[in-house]
């Protein structure tokens, strides 16, 4: 199943605030955010992300929202306190002014966090970072499910559209030669004697060739039933070969729109080309 590139995931776990976010990016950018005294884990935290995602720009937050240890708690530095203290009064009593707990306790080092130590914190949030990344994911599938609905749609649209242009273009040999012939008539008409009707036949067979587009139709049903195949795909991303088969697609419908000769099929390729490029919007959402 298809899976989109934009997401959304969090869980609360062991104390750990982790928030997952998703968008669209053309390679895999992950971004993990973690309180600065565990940033020494940003690495194994983004490869577990990196597992789990192919494509696209991942944004990690990962937050303390309670005590992660029993341990843990906050730290006064009260000799620094007390260094702070004798110099704020000295400074006082020359300057003037009055000095309180609250001018020590705003000066650096005074408090500190004392929590345990990095690497013991890992395996709490790696299982917070674990079920944020289910969460993520499933949200992932579900808007990959409504990508998917739609894409189908629209290549079974494009089937529709390449099985008429068939039925179109037995005829438009026969109407190129016939147009092409009474233009030159028009032209040539005080010197019909004069014509070559062998050599002009000649000619207008050349030309009516190059005007074929069987060749263009029966690889582009070739190209819509591979993107209706890889559409089918049960596992792993599947972004960038529809991408590329997409691109296969709209060069053959612009080949076609080229060599059409009849009106009713040129109005087909517009409306191919509409629809290939509402695949496309869509494509670029899928991992």
């Amino acid at each position: 199943m298809p899976r989109s590139m934009t997401g959304f995931g969090q869980a609360d776990v062991h104390g750990y605030h982790v928030e997952i976010k998703g968008v669209n990016h053309r390679y895999r950018d992950i971004r993990v955010k973690l309180p600065r005294d565990l940033s020494s884990l940003e690495i194994p935290a983004r490869d577990i992300v990196s597992d789990a995602v192919h494509r696209g720009k991942i944004d990690v937050t990962i937050t303390r929202v309670a005590a992660a240890g029993a341990e843990e708690r906050m730290s006064i530095n009260w000799d620094l306190a007390r260094i702070y203290h004798e110099d704020l009064k000295r400074m006082a009593g020359t300057f003037g002014g009055e000095v309180n707990f609250r001018d020590v306790l705003s000066l650096p080092g005074i408090l500190s966090e004392e929590t345990a130590r990095a690497e013991d914190q890992w395996q709490l949030i790696r299982d917070a970072l674990t079920e944020a990344l289910q969460s993520f994911s499933l949200a992932k599938e579900n808007e990959g499910d409504h990508l998917k609905s739609d894409i189908n749609a629209r290549v079974e649209t494009l089937l529709h559209m390449s099985k008429a242009m068939k039925a179109l273009a037995t005829d438009m040999a026969k109407v190129y030669k016939d147009r092409l012939h009474a233009n030159l008539n028009a032209l040539l008409s005080e010197k019909t004697g004069v014509i070559d009707e062998v050599r002009l036949e000649q000619e207008v067979a050349l030309l009516a060739d190059k005007s074929d587009i069987t060749e263009e139709l029966v690889r582009l049903e070739s190209h819509i039933r591979s993107l209706e195949e890889a559409m089918k795909v049960q596992a792993g991303p599947i972004g960038r070969r529809t991408d590329f088969i997409l691109q296969e697609i709209s060069r053959e419908v612009n080949t076609v729109g080229s060599k059409s000769q009849i009106s009713e099929l040129s109005r087909m390729v517009i409306d191919g080309k509409t629809e290939i490029e509402k695949i496309r919007e869509q494509i670029q959402n899928i991992e």
